[in-house]
């Protein structure tokens, strides 16, 4: 440590003596003033921290207040949000319970007009769909929507009032579903009764959709003017249907065949006319071929024994008595035995032809008819359809009931061509078969005749050899 302080000092005294004494006093006084602006700048600083210190403590007292402002607000903004949403769910249940009840009666509207009886359409449907349509542009306006749609709701009620005691009212209803006739109606519970002004109809009206705002109202059988005196007298016996008025419509749509048959119209008539000629053709053709008389192989035999024994007289004799067109064939044969093959073949293939078109008359008329009655069938439900279509035209296509009546009527001629053509078609097979069947038999005779003629004692040589002029093979008649 003194070594130290003494080259200190003897460093100080070089420096001394080395250089000028104003520098030094020159770093002094730097320094002085460096240590006056320390102090300048330590105080500066400490009044600015101790500003920043208040101003620091003031922006905490005002966080603290303004969390505390926020926290109030959160909790505000929070009941705020809760309420809000509890008016929105309360809003949501009186929305669906407003849309659940319109709904309702909506759907009321609708089903009141499917459960009114068609009678009942002319009384209701028109004033329900006028407050539909109305209900329909307050959508905007909801109290009033739901008002004029409650009204359908007091006319339902007022009209169950009504059925329970009954109501009557004039209006226009469709007799046996065609023809509109104006009258009075009387609904009471589920039937409806009708009665026309010019008092020459009545009846009850039935459940069927016609597709128009008019009842389809049905004559019952019997009913002696009852139904008329009850609506003019308000009182008397009426007939009700259990079945809800379908027995009644089962039973005015029951038919007789005769009835069946008049729909079908001139071509229906064509048809069965047709159908009624090849019924008669066919038992015709039946005891025709049927008495059409086949010697039997024993007499043929006998024939042929006498031929062979030389006595044709006897044997022309037998031939004679077998009637018929076989018969004069049979004949033929005897009368040429002893003549040359070819020439009794000729006897025998001439007869032959005339045969065959007395056995098959009147057989091609048969297949014509088989071809022609569905085509004439086809053709009168042709015409219906075209008929039922002009009907359609001229009155819409609303009445569902007549449009199908019309192509019922018009698929009448189809069956009835039907029915004609496949028992015609089955007979003149059979028939056919038959004919076929008698011409063989008939064929078998002349073949037994020419088969014959080779057991001519005299014809055993020439035989043998060759005919005169039986060169051309293919000119000689055969048998087929």
């Amino acid at each position: 440590m003194i070594s130290r302080y003494f080259l200190t000092a003897l460093l100080g005294v070089c420096s001394t003596s080395v250089f000028a004494q104003s520098p030094i006093d020159q770093a002094r006084t730097d320094l002085q003033k460096s240590v006056q602006e320390l102090g300048d700048t330590q105080r500066e600083y400490s009044d600015l921290r101790r500003s920043l210190y208040r101003d620091i403590n003031r922006l905490d007292d005002e966080a603290l207040s303004l969390g505390k402002e926020l926290r109030t607000l959160d909790r505000e903004e929070e009941q705020r949000t809760s309420k809000i949403r509890s008016l929105e769910r309360e809003v949501e249940a009186r929305k669906t319970d407003f849309n659940y009840a319109s709904g309702i009666l909506n759907q009321y509207s609708k089903a009141l007009v499917t459960r009114l009886h068609p009678a009942e359409n002319q009384s209701y449907v028109s004033e329900i769909e006028a407050l539909d349509q109305k209900a329909a542009s307050l959508l905007d306006s909801p109290e009033e929507e739901l008002a004029e749609r409650a009204k359908v709701l007091e006319i339902g009620i007022d009209r169950i009032g009504s059925l329970t005691g009954g109501y009557e009212f004039d209006g226009k209803a469709l007799r046996n579903g065609s023809e509109a006739v104006e009258g009075k109606l009387l609904v009471v519970g589920p039937s409806v009764f009708f009665a026309s002004k010019d008092k020459e109809f009545e009846g009850v009206a039935t459940f069927a959709e016609t597709g128009t705002a008019l009842p389809t109202v049905v004559g019952v059988e019997g009913s002696d003017g009852m139904i008329r005196d009850a609506l003019a007298k308000g009182s008397g016996t009426l007939p009700l249907d259990g079945s809800m008025g379908k027995a009644i419509e089962v039973a005015a749509a029951d038919e007789s065949l005769m009835e069946t048959i008049e729909k079908g119209g001139v071509v229906g008539h064509a048809i069965l006319v047709l159908g009624s000629i090849s019924l008669l053709i066919a038992l015709f053709k039946i005891y025709e071929v049927s008495r059409f008389h086949v010697p039997s192989r024993s007499m043929m035999n006998a024939i042929l024994d006498d031929l062979l024994s030389g006595n044709q007289a006897q044997a022309l004799q037998k031939a004679s008595a077998i009637p018929g067109q076989c018969g004069e064939l049979v004949v033929a044969g005897v009368e040429r035995f002893h003549e040359k093959r070819r020439v009794l073949e000729e006897a025998l293939f001439e007869k032959l032809v005339t045969i065959k078109p007395i056995l098959e008359r009147f057989l091609p008329f048969l297949a014509l008819t088989a071809a022609a009655a569905p085509l004439m069938g086809l053709l009168g439900t042709v015409l219906g359809i075209i008929k039922t279509f002009k009907a359609m035209a001229l009155y819409g296509t609303g009445n569902a009931k007549s449009f199908s009546s019309g192509i019922s009527e018009a698929l009448i001629t189809t069956a009835e061509g039907l029915v004609v053509a496949i028992p015609v078609l089955v007979i003149h097979g059979m028939l056919k078969s038959y004919v076929k069947g008698k011409f063989s038999d008939v064929e078998g005779v002349g073949i037994t005749l020419v088969n014959g003629t080779t057991e001519k004692p005299s014809e055993k040589k020439k035989s043998e050899e060759p005919e005169e002029g039986d060169d051309d093979v293919e000119l000689s008649p055969t048998l087929v």
